[in-house]
């Protein structure tokens, strides 16, 4: 799956030798989610990332 947003990897892209789907990076970071998490975004709550002290990204759960 790829969109202009996400994309599913099997494996982090290595930003300073590979080309992103998304254009030039500076950085990447991961984050873990638990099957806690998981229930909570069913449950139609959000999740707050960190993203490097500088930003937030927000995670909800997109109900088709």
């Amino acid at each position: 799956m790829i969109d202009e947003e996400k994309i599913l990897l099997d494996k982090p892209i290595d930003i300073e030798n590979e080309v992103t789907p998304f254009g030039k990076r500076w950085g990447g970071q991961i984050f873990s989610l638990t099957e806690e998490d998981i229930e909570h975004l069913k449950e139609g709550r959000l999740i707050g990332l960190d993203v490097q002290n500088e930003y937030i990204i927000y995670l909800k759960l997109k109900n088709e």
